[in-house]
């Protein structure tokens, strides 16, 4: 391992997300300080479309980052919640030293922070505090995500023993 920071990589076809909050919400009950944001998708009563939403692994807080679109190809992507959603992980940043999280969490690697935008510059600081962090990366996307990190890091698979195995080798240092 050559850094503290891993690529929790996840098929586009991979339907089951659940080892990444069910991760979270397990170290969280044994005492490990998270912080960070997960996504949420649901479908609203009545509605046929999906919605995203960010939720600050700290506090809770939802912020919706993704509008119904009535056609699943179109991004429906609002940028400008990103401004909120990357105030929770400058937070991290701006906090003193003692309250620092064990591991931040950022669930995902999207198509703006591909591009060098979105959460990217958050994220790339993080990693440079030196405090630890999962990101979830798309496999397409892995390629991009290791050459914006320099091939550091590194790449596990997005289930629950890997996860795991990982947390375990990072406490341990």
């Amino acid at each position: 391992m050559d850094a503290n920071f891993a690529a929790v990589v996840y098929t586009p076809k991979q339907t089951d997300k659940s080892a990444l909050p069910d991760f979270v919400k397990g170290l969280k009950a044994s005492g490990v300080s998270v912080a960070g944001i997960l996504q949420e998708s649901s479908v609203q009563s009545g509605d046929t479309m999906r919605t995203i939403e960010s939720v600050d692994i700290s506090t809770g807080h939802r912020i919706p980052i993704k509008k119904p679109m009535k056609n699943e190809e179109d991004c429906g992507l609002d940028v400008s919640s990103l401004t909120e959603t990357s105030a929770v992980l400058r937070n991290v940043l701006t906090t003193d030293s003692n309250s620092v999280p064990d591991l931040v969490v950022v669930e995902k690697f999207g198509d703006q922070e591909q591009i060098g935008e979105g959460l990217l510059d958050e994220i790339m600081q993080i990693i440079a505090e030196g405090i630890p962090l999962l990101i979830s990366v798309p496999e397409p996307a892995l390629e991009i995500w290791q050459e914006l990190s320099g091939n550091m890091g590194s790449v596990i698979d997005f289930e629950t023993d890997a996860l795991q195995k990982w947390w375990h080798e990072i406490a341990a240092t």
